[in-house]
């Protein structure tokens, strides 16, 4: 049976945009974002992370060290009584005219492949209008825009 997705942008939407955040000592949840997921997961959502992640490309941290970041905030977010379902993350340059680098969908079909999903009662949620929102109108779906 199709679930529902709460799909989350990470920096500047579940932590602090540092930016091209890598460095652990940067790392900075907050609490709306938790609470704001906590609330999706106990409704049936899935929770999916969907992140540009150019830093990888342009050679500012490596692959790996996004990893250790994203296996740290994972970590956090379990501690604070978020499972999440997924991370997806596009590692290119907004020049490489990739599918997967939002506000293109790529990451969201990627995900739909894997997951059964029920798309038109999914949610978007970021802190871009130009990120997310764009996500949000090509998919038809809803979409919110956190202000930091």
């Amino acid at each position: 049976m199709a679930r529902k997705a709460l799909f989350i942008d990470r920096d500047g939407t579940i932590n602090r945009d540092c930016p091209y955040c890598h460095d652990l000592k940067d790392l900075y949840v907050y609490d709306d974002a938790v609470q704001i997921m906590k609330e999706y997961e106990e409704k049936g959502y899935l929770i999916i992370i969907i992140t540009n992640q150019s830093g990888i490309n342009r050679g500012y941290f490596t692959e790996n060290e996004f990893h250790l970041f994203q296996n740290e905030l994972l970590k956090r977010l379990k501690d604070k009584g978020v499972n999440v379902d997924k991370t997806y993350y596009c590692p290119h340059r907004p020049e490489e005219n990739c599918n997967c680098r939002k506000p293109n969908i790529g990451m969201i079909q990627k995900a739909m492949e894997d997951f059964d999903i029920d798309i038109k009662n999914s949610v978007i949620m970021g802190d871009r209008d130009d990120m997310e929102g764009e996500m949000g109108r090509k998919l038809r779906i809803e979409y919110i825009i956190l202000k930091r």
